[in-house]
Order: C-alpha cells, then sequence, then structure tokens
C-alpha cells in the first residue's frame, strides 16, 4: 500500500511501486485533504508543523480501511509511505501495528514527537532520509529511528 506526499495524488508513487513491487498487487491510496493542487493525508498548521488534532482523526479513518483491506485479503499490507504519507503511515503503525506487516518511511517524521510509543515488539521498519533536505532537518530520520528500535521494532535506517 503506498501513500504519496503532500501535494501528490494516488499515481504519485505508481511507477516507483510497481518498479520496486516485484510484480505484487500494489494499492495506491489519495489523501482526503485537498493541499497545493493535490492532496495530503492530513493537514499541517501555517508554521509546517503537523496538526496533531487532524493526524488523529485521520489515522483513525485509514486503520479502518487497513482492517477492512486485511478482512478481505486475509494479511496485512506492507505501508510504503513517502513525506506526508510516510508520517501517516507511522501513525498507523503506532496506532494498530497489527494491521500492517511492516513499513517503508520514506522522508518520515515523527508523528507523536512527544508522546511515548507503544511496544512494537519486531515490527520491521526501513527508514530512509535525505541528509540535505529543505523540508526536513537531518535528525529526523535518526530521531524517529531510534524511537522505534526503543519501542522494541526492528529498525534498518
Amino acid at each position: 500500500m503506498l501513500l504519496h506526499g503532500s501535494g501528490g495524488s494516488e499515481r504519485s508513487l505508481a511507477g516507483f511501486g510497481q518498479r520496486v513491487a516485484g510484480g505484487r498487487a500494489c494499492l495506491f491510496v489519495r489523501g482526503r485533504v485537498p493541499w497545493e493542487g493535490g492532496h495530503a493525508f492530513f493537514r499541517r498548521n501555517p508554521d509546517r508543523s503537523l496538526d496533531q488534532a487532524d493526524l488523529a482523526a485521520r489515522c483513525a479513518d485509514f486503520c479502518d480501511l487497513l482492517r477492512r483491506l486485511a478482512a478481505s485479503e486475509g494479511r496485512p499490507p506492507l505501508l510504503v509511505g513517502f513525506s506526508n504519507g510516510a508520517v501517516m503511515a507511522a501513525a498507523a503503525i503506532l496506532d494498530a501495528p497489527a494491521l500492517s506487516s511492516g513499513a517503508v518511511l520514506l522522508r518520515p517524521l515523527s508523528p507523536r514527537p512527544r508522546e511515548p510509543f507503544p511496544a512494537l515488539d519486531g515490527y520491521p521498519v526501513l527508514l530512509l532520509g535525505g541528509a540535505s533536505d529543505a523540508r526536513r532537518h537531518p535528525s529526523d530520520t535518526p530521531i524517529l529511528a531510534e524511537r522505534l528500535r526503543q519501542a522494541g521494532a526492528r529498525v534498518t535506517a
């Protein structure tokens, strides 16, 4: 399941998903918030910080989608999120880790920078962040990686 970044759409990661999926089926999800000529999975505040209330509400809806998908497919999906989609995927991992089989988070931020993480015993996560990124601080990925490790996730960053 691929989740695009801010201003994107369900088509934003289509080429990437098809290349990395190795012939497996991909589900491309579009965020429901109109944003910068496209869509996002949740709102940001004017200072670009995360709108925590909106993220929590929209994450609950996203987890409902994951529950329905798992019921129809019989197994939870691998979440692949880019930027805004990576934050939504990370929030879903923290809210309901059993609803996904693992995650690849590209340009992630912590969805809960000040809250404790639940136990994520062995949950597999790959984090990819850049050293020079206009919208991310170089420490964002390492900080999230460490917090996930402390919660028990199996992290590669």
